[in-house]
């Protein structure tokens, strides 16, 4: 539901400037010979504007009005359900002998024993929580009608300004007018560190933050009912970062489960064990559940549950979650500008600056759905993408990587002989390590310095994720002067994964090192078709592992790659 009502804002949004658009189309001011002048254009306009204003004051006001009542319904089915889950887990938890010390006890009464007090308490927190937001969002809908009124009329005098200095047609000084207004959207509402913000995006974050809110109510509610005040945050796939630091500990809810009175400064004592837990709103001052935030917390029993093994993230884990959370950012990024030189295209007048535009979404919607396979793919570099062609035997030849050979291959990478050697020297051990499972190391080699960092401990099949330290040596080498080196145990070609992170990470290249002797250098040259790449790693894994391999089919589509803008280089054992 919170999902229908952004779509509806950005709806109404999109009319709003449909119809502007509109208007200035009307008027041309292409009869010079009739005496047209840019004056009489903003006369009309200007009247126009006055038409556009009182139409929007008739028309949107009572479909805002039919939006807000939803809002109520919203907040108030999401407390419901976190008071009836929790019960659920109330009941289980009492079958398993937990006994509550609230003035709910039916584990000693087998009756409930709750005051009319109880009730209206909790409706008005409910109450005022609705009232919040539907204040908010009856601001934000004035500021839009607002801010639409001014932008017609400054749109209105730029395009005369553009035009007197020779613009060119009537579409193109109007396009110009009206650049700012269409990347920008209808922004008319300021968040206090000054960023500007559409409504629809305002009602996305407000009215899930809300939502969100609202079924912890509901959940501490009921808590408080059994008189409850320990939760755990729990760990998920992926939590947000400013929340990471507190997944696996207990809190003393003193927000919603009535925790108050046991609290203390950042500390609560719990009533039914007397042990001391931090306080929920201590650890939401340092940032947990912030706006949009996906993380959530659950009861804690008290002598029956106990914090989950391997609750708390390692560092190396949370490294993996940085680097997620930036590539999602990213991702987020590319969707805002693919949706702002939509906007651009669809509503400029003229056709050159709608196919330009048009052009430029194209781009940003390959990147964000490059930033997307980044993002799922985390953590580390992969080569599940790949089919498993070759046989599962993943023993390393030793004769094969001692070979004077093989120590020749890494000649043809074209580097000083410092380099080579710190390269070659990092694939020989990581083979050696790996030999005889589908575990991976990870090596940068530093292509001026000579100098590598490996992670060798990682311990999830067909992956590894960078160290801190090999994290920093990104950030702070200079674009593409590391060489990232890793193994292929299955001896796949590279992943789109693999293409991904030289391109993410601004690598010189990458090698993969594959255990039957295979090695791939591979460099991204520039911008890519994401499907036209993955499809032709795929021709190129069946190729070189055909039966009847053609040494002049698998040189085809390397030089496919390249035109793509993938770089390829193969050297194959035996």
């Amino acid at each position: 539901m919170p999902y229908d009502l952004s779509e509806a804002f950005e709806k109404i949004e999109d009319e709003l400037t449909g119809s502007l658009i509109k208007n200035l189309k009307r008027h041309k001011a292409e009869e010079t010979e009739l005496g047209f002048r840019w004056e009489q254009w903003q006369a009309l306009q200007l009247k126009a504007l006055e038409d556009y204003r009182r139409n929007n004051l008739k028309k949107f006001p009572p479909r805002y009005s039919k939006l807000n009542n939803q809002i109520r319904t919203i907040l108030q089915d999401s407390y419901n359900d976190g008071s009836t889950k929790q019960e659920k887990k109330i009941m289980q938890a009492i079958k398993r002998g937990f006994k509550g010390k609230g003035t709910n006890s039916p584990a000693y009464t087998g009756e409930a024993k709750i005051e009319g007090d109880f009730f209206r308490t909790n409706d008005r927190k409910l109450d005022s929580l609705v009232e919040s937001v539907t204040h908010d969002m009856e601001r934000a809908e004035y500021a839009v009608l607002r801010r639409t009124n001014d932008q017609y009329r400054q749109i209105i005098f730029n395009a005369q300004v553009y035009a007197n200095t020779g613009a060119g047609t009537y579409e193109k000084a109007v396009d110009m007018a009206t650049r700012d207004f269409l990347r920008a959207g209808i922004d008319s509402i300021e968040y206090k560190n000054g960023s500007r913000h559409t409504i629809s995006d305002y009602a996305d974050m407000a009215i899930k933050t809300a939502s969100k809110r609202a079924y912890l109510q509901g959940e501490g509610a009921m808590r408080e009912e059994w008189g409850i005040v320990t939760v755990i945050l729990n760990k998920r796939a992926c939590p947000c970062p400013l929340c990471a630091p507190f997944v696996g500990k207990v809190f003393i809810d003193d927000v919603w489960s009535g925790g108050q009175g046991v609290a203390g400064t950042d500390y609560g004592i719990s009533p039914i064990t007397g042990v001391k837990y931090p306080l929920l709103s201590a650890a939401i001052r340092q940032g947990l559940y912030h706006p949009r935030c996906r993380d959530v917390h659950t009861t804690y029993f008290e002598g029956i549950s106990t914090p989950p093994e391997d609750s708390e993230y390692t560092a190396d884990e949370l490294d993996a979650l940085a680097e997620k959370y930036n590539a999602e950012q990213k991702q987020g990024y590319c969707e805002r500008q693919e949706k702002r030189y939509s906007r651009m295209s669809k509503y400029s007048l003229d056709e050159d600056n709608q196919r330009m535009y048009g052009a430029r979404a194209k781009e940003w919607g390959t990147k964000a759905e490059g930033f997307k396979r980044l993002s799922d793919s985390i953590g580390g570099v992969s080569e599940n993408s790949k089919p498993k062609i070759t046989d599962s035997n993943t023993v390393v030849d030793s004769k094969t990587i001692n070979s004077a050979k093989y120590r020749k291959v890494f000649d043809n990478l074209r580097e000083s002989p410092k380099v080579t050697r710190s390269i070659f020297q990092e694939v020989k051990k990581m083979l050696t390590h790996r030999s005889n499972g589908y575990f991976e190391d990870l090596s940068f080699v530093d292509s001026i310095s000579g100098k590598s960092l490996t992670r060798s401990d990682y311990n999830k099949e067909r992956q590894c994720i960078p160290s801190k330290a090999m994290i920093k040596m990104v950030e702070k080498s200079k674009p593409y002067t590391l060489i990232g080196i890793h193994n292929h145990p299955s001896s796949t070609v590279p992943s789109m994964d693999d293409i991904m992170r030289v391109w993410e990470r601004k690598q010189k290249y990458g090698i993969i090192a594959c255990h039957n002797g295979n090695v791939y250098k591979y460099r991204v040259l520039g911008e890519f078709d994401y499907d036209e790449v993955n499809f032709l790693l795929d021709r190129l894994n069946r190729e070189i592992y055909n039966d009847n391999r053609q040494q002049h089919r698998i040189t085809m589509v390397i030089d496919e790659l390249k035109k793509h803008n993938v770089d390829m280089e193969v050297f194959l054992w035996g």
